[in-house]
């Protein structure tokens, strides 16, 4: 295996298992009893400065099908956190104040347990290394569909 080859190999390798620990330590967030994949939501319209969208782009997002991702909807609508308004043959989804309260409080309950890791580095550091991620998204992003 080319060299290049093999370094693309060891950043996808760790992608993957960096991924598998950070959804063994978000899965379930306490004491919200959120799963990893429902707090994902909630960060997306918080991150994304969004107060709805629809179903349908959030199952496109999250590259599930739409019935996974009306599981975790249902679960956050029953705690508050989305609403649901019917939209043609889609629906909205809209995040409540009770859902930012939710990706509030899921912040607070973290922070305890990231500081260890956070300590390790440099803030530098972390900002390079999420350029690098978020460029590495950007391109599978704009990859054509398979």
């Amino acid at each position: 295996m080319a060299d290049r080859e093999r370094l693309l190999l060891d950043l996808f390798t760790e992608i993957a298992v960096v991924e598998h620990l950070v959804r063994n330590f978000l899965d379930p967030i306490e004491p919200l009893g959120m799963s990893a994949a429902q707090f994902g939501a909630l960060n997306y319209f918080i991150r994304n400065n969004r107060e709805e969208e629809r179903k349908g782009i959030l199952a496109w997002i999250f590259q599930v099908e739409e019935a996974e991702m009306d599981g975790h909807l249902r679960a956050l609508e029953t705690r508050g956190y989305v609403a649901r308004r019917p939209d043609g043959d889609d629906e909205i989804i809209v995040l409540t104040d009770a859902g930012r309260d939710a990706h509030r409080g899921a912040i607070a309950a973290m922070a305890p347990e990231v500081e260890p890791l956070m300590s390790e580095f440099r803030d530098e550091e972390l900002e390079q290394t999420v350029a690098v991620l978020q460029e590495v998204r950007r391109i599978f992003d704009n990859l054509p569909e398979r």
